[in-house]
């Protein structure tokens, strides 16, 4: 049997083919937010933001329980898979969606299937990976994802295109691009790690290194400032664009994403975690300052393709980072940590933001983000970098 694929291992290769059909099928979806809120369900920035920040905040309840559960039973597969086919079966119900409270309903549900498989699929694929691969092997799971986000948006936006109007027909490509997803997983191989014998898991800090702790602390406020990508697409409806051309802008973060994810992981490898993720909270930092300051379509790509770079810059490698401050046993339950950490952020993010957007404007809410991100990185400039025993 081969035991790699393009460089990478095949468990790896092929969690990253299910994750990106799920996010060809989801960002389909989110890419045309914006517009469907606006023309179908005639909702604004407030009922967006809330909606996307309170399925975040739901979704990482639940991965703080699977993330638990994967170190305890070792059944990582079969939890992955389980929240990727609620997520793929709550697409169809888009299409009998007419208020803003149907669509609250769907992403609940499927942010609830994201949470049941982050922390499971992440510790599968550290485990799958050795330390010195582990950046690697997360650059190459994200672009794989994000590859599948560029497909997204320029499929929706083509449909729209030809046919005005036609989220009926997006929602159902995304669904059954979503089956792709579930199909994949045939090729994917359970890996376990050893536990000490009597050892009970807990879903506890205690037994995480001091550095682990602050760096939770540090990506909380980090995903505060994080505006949902679905929020800051309302920016281009300020400049009085075609619903159809929405997705391009979507379009330009996924593919700069895409260029800068495999490019990152192995740059943290060669030098560390720390320098990438600071860079790249300052990229999305540079890129809010875009959005506020220049009011034109070039600066408002330039902005969305700066985002797609500061947020390649970080997803991967924030995660690779986790991996080496905790301990191979302990792996499930520091990714659910970490995924909550970011979910409640973002759920504050989302509802703050929206708020912030409807009632006093764009720059007021972009204004919010940007002096969140100088103050925690501050703060992470100071963290310590001690690792812990990985394999």
């Amino acid at each position: 049997m081969i035991k790699k694929l393009f460089g990478v291992e095949r468990n790896v290769f092929f969690m990253g083919l299910v994750s990106f059909f799920n996010d060809f099928s989801n960002e389909m979806i989110v890419s045309i937010f914006p517009a469907f809120f606006s023309s179908v369900l005639k909702s604004g920035a407030a009922s967006l933001g809330f909606i996307e920040g309170l399925a975040d905040g739901i979704s990482n309840l639940t991965k703080i329980f699977s993330g638990r559960l994967s170190d305890k039973t070792q059944k990582r597969k079969v939890l992955a898979l389980s929240g990727y086919i609620l997520s793929v079966a709550t697409r169809p119900f888009y299409l009998v969606s007419s208020v803003a409270s149907h669509v609250l309903g769907i992403r609940v549900v499927d942010r609830i299937g994201k949470g049941i498989r982050e922390a499971p699929r992440d510790a599968l694929l550290s485990l799958s990976s050795d330390s010195e691969h582990i950046g690697h092997s997360f650059g190459f799971h994200r672009s794989m994802d994000s590859l599948g986000s560029i497909l997204g948006p320029l499929t929706a936006f083509l449909i729209l295109e030809r046919f005005p109007g036609a989220f009926n027909t997006v929602f159902i490509t995304a669904f059954f691009v979503g089956i792709l997803a579930l199909f994949s997983f045939v090729f994917i191989k359970e890996v376990q790690a050893v536990h000490a014998r009597g050892e009970k898991l807990r879903l506890r800090l205690k037994p995480h290194t001091k550095e682990f702790k602050r760096f939770l602390g540090i990506i909380f406020l980090l995903s505060i400032a994080n505006l949902p990508i679905a929020l800051l697409l309302l920016r281009t409806q300020d400049l009085g664009l075609r619903i159809s051309f929405i997705p391009l802008f979507y379009l330009f973060y996924s593919v700069s994403y895409t260029l800068l994810s495999p490019k990152a992981g192995r740059l943290a490898d060669k030098v560390g975690d720390k320098p990438v993720i600071l860079g790249g909270y300052l990229l999305m930092g540079l890129a809010y300052l875009f959005l506020i300051y220049d009011q034109t379509l070039v600066a408002l790509a330039v902005g969305f393709i700066i985002l797609g770079i500061g947020s390649a810059t970080t997803d991967s490698v924030q995660r690779s980072f986790a991996a080496r401050l905790t301990n191979p046993e302990e792996r499930g339950n520091a990714y659910g940590l970490l995924n909550a950490a970011i979910g409640f952020g973002l759920l504050i993010s989302g509802v703050v933001g929206g708020l912030l957007w409807q009632n006093f404007g764009a720059t007021t809410a972009l204004t919010f983000g940007l002096g969140l991100i100088l103050i925690a990185l501050i703060a992470f400039g100071l963290i310590g970098a001690k690792r812990a025993n990985t394999q």
